[in-house]
C-alpha cells in the first residue's frame, strides 16, 4: 500500500520576490503533475489542509480541478487557512466526511486503518483539539485496537524546535498525546501546517510533518515575529507500507538534473 501526502498550498495567494511574483496556484498544479507521473500510482492521496490561503470559493474551485487530474482517491481535512462549509461545498461529493459539525472521519477499506482529524480552530492559526475531538478520536482508536492505523492531522501536536511554529501548534497536545500512549496500533502522527519538514518520535510513536508542496519556511532555531516565504524545493511524502512496516520517503516536487550513469563501480577492498 502506498499513500502520498501533499500539504498546505495556499491557493489564492501571490507572492512577490526579487525574481518577480510566484502563483501559488502554478505551484501547486506542479505538485499534482509531479503526483500524475509517479510510478507505481500511489493508493490514495491525503491532502492535509490550508487548501485555500483565504478560504475563498474560486479558489476552492480551482483546486477541485486540478486534483481531478488524479486517478486515485483522494481524502482532505482541513487547515487553518480552511472553511469547513467551503470544502464541503465545492467537494459536496466528499461522501467520508460527517455533513456537519468537525469534519473528520475514518477509513476502513484500506490495509491500513486511517483517521483524518479536524484540527482547524476557526479565527486561529494555531490548531485546538477541544474535548468532544478528543473523545471522537479515543473513541475511534478503541473500537479497533487489532487494526494498525495511522493518523492525519494538520497541526502538529508537539513542539518541532521551531519557535515561530511551535506557537501556533495544536493545543491540547499534551491530552491528545495521553490518548495516543494507550494505543500501539498507531504506527504514525502525520501533520503539515509547519511548511518544513520534520520527523520525531513523540509518546511511543513515529510523527512526520510534511513541507509544503508550495513554498517552505525557513529553518529558524530563533525565536522570530514572522517568516518570510522561501522558495526551496516544493515537497510531498510517500508512505510505504509493507509487510507490516512503515516506510516514509520524500517527494520533491519539480525537474532536477539526471547525471549520466557510468556503471556500479567496484567497492574498495582492503589490500
Amino acid at each position: 500500500m502506498i499513500i502520498a501526502q501533499i500539504t498546505d498550498f495556499h491557493v489564492g495567494r501571490i507572492i512577490q520576490t526579487e525574481q518577480g511574483p510566484v502563483d501559488l496556484h502554478d505551484r501547486m498544479l506542479e505538485a499534482v503533475a509531479h503526483i500524475k507521473k509517479m510510478t507505481p500510482q500511489p493508493d490514495l492521496l491525503m491532502v492535509s489542509g490550508d487548501l485555500s490561503n483565504h478560504g475563498n470559493e474560486a479558489d476552492y474551485i480551482r483546486v477541485r480541478e486540478a486534483l481531478q487530474q488524479l486517478q486515485m482517491p483522494i481524502y482532505i481535512i482541513p487547515g487553518n487557512h480552511d472553511r469547513r462549509s467551503r470544502l464541503r461545498q465545492i467537494f459536496a461529493d466528499h461522501d467520508y466526511w460527517p455533513q456537519e459539525g468537525f469534519i473528520h472521519y475514518v477509513l476502513e477499506e484500506y490495509p491500513l486503518r486511517i483517521i483524518g482529524l479536524d484540527t482547524l480552530a476557526y479565527g486561529e492559526h494555531y490548531g485546538l483539539l477541544c474535548q468532544e475531538r478528543l473523545a471522537w478520536v479515543d473513541a475511534r482508536l478503541k473500537e479497533a485496537p487489532e487494526r494498525p492505523s495511522l493518523i492525519f492531522m494538520h497541526h502538529p501536536p508537539f513542539k518541532t524546535g521551531l519557535p515561530y511554529p511551535d506557537r501556533l501548534m495544536c493545543r491540547n497536545g499534551d491530552a491528545f498525546g495521553d490518548i495516543v500512549a494507550r494505543y500501539p496500533q498507531i504506527q504514525a502522527i502525520i501533520c503539515g501546517h509547519v511548511h518544513r519538514d520534520v520527523v520525531t518520535y513523540w509518546r511511543g510513536v513515529p510523527a512526520y510533518v510534511t513541507g509544503s508542496a508550495t513554498f517552505a519556511n525557513g529553518l529558524i532555531l530563533y525565536p522570530v515575529d514572522d517568516v518570510d516565504p522561501l522558495f526551496e524545493p516544493p515537497t510531498g511524502r510517500l508512505f510505504v507500507w509493507e509487510n507490516g512496516r512503515l516506510t516514509s520517503h520524500i517527494s520533491f516536487i519539480g525537474s532536477y538534473i539526471y547525471g549520466l550513469s557510468e556503471g556500479v563501480p567496484k567497492a574498495p577492498r582492503d589490500p
